[in-house]
């Protein structure tokens, strides 16, 4: 996929997950079923995904490379890297790490989290515009399951990992 695809995929994600979002009760929004999340919670987790990936993304090309190498292996498909995260899931609990970790569903301000999100994602789809096509397949980032992945494959995995919780906040949603 090249970055016009990985944008217009993005961003059409992010207007369905706003559009579905905006529609839900504040009920909907903070209930929770069988222990799991709510929608409100799978939000605050996607803020903070979003904001750790924002960071990493605007740091100089010289400095992600000096802190994390430089790749030595081709950038993997969409369906390859989402196999391999599925494999390193199954190997390990599916708990996301603490910072990761979403709050509490009643202490949640959903305008707040809605907003800040929106910022977020804003801010991640104009990246995803300006970055050089050639700088997603030179460029390591680290994951905390995955380890190092090329910057195409932390795009790739943005978008899955929404994918993922947009499905679920749904389902908690019902």
């Amino acid at each position: 996929m090249d970055k016009r695809e990985i944008y217009q995929k993005l961003n059409e994600q992010h207007q369905e997950l706003m559009a579905y979002l905006s529609a839900l009760s504040d009920e909907a929004i903070h209930q929770q079923k069988e222990g799991k999340w709510s929608a409100l919670q799978n939000m605050d987790h996607l803020l903070k995904s979003m904001q750790v990936a924002n960071s990493a993304l605007s740091k100089p090309t010289f400095l992600l490379r000096r802190m994390f190498g430089k790749p030595n292996r081709p950038a993997r498909t969409y369906e390859a890297l989402v196999n391999r995260y599925q494999e390193r899931l199954a190997q390990r609990a599916a708990a996301a790490p603490k910072e990761f970790a979403a709050g509490e569903a009643q202490a949640l301000d959903r305008v707040q989290i809605i907003r800040a999100y929106d910022k977020q994602v804003q801010k991640f789809l104009k990246f995803v515009e300006r970055v050089k096509e050639s700088k997603l397949d030179t460029t390591l980032l680290p994951h905390p399951l995955m380890g190092k992945l090329l910057m195409r494959e932390v795009l790739y995995f943005m978008h899955y990992h929404t994918e993922h919780h947009i499905k679920a906040l749904k389902i908690s949603a019902q």
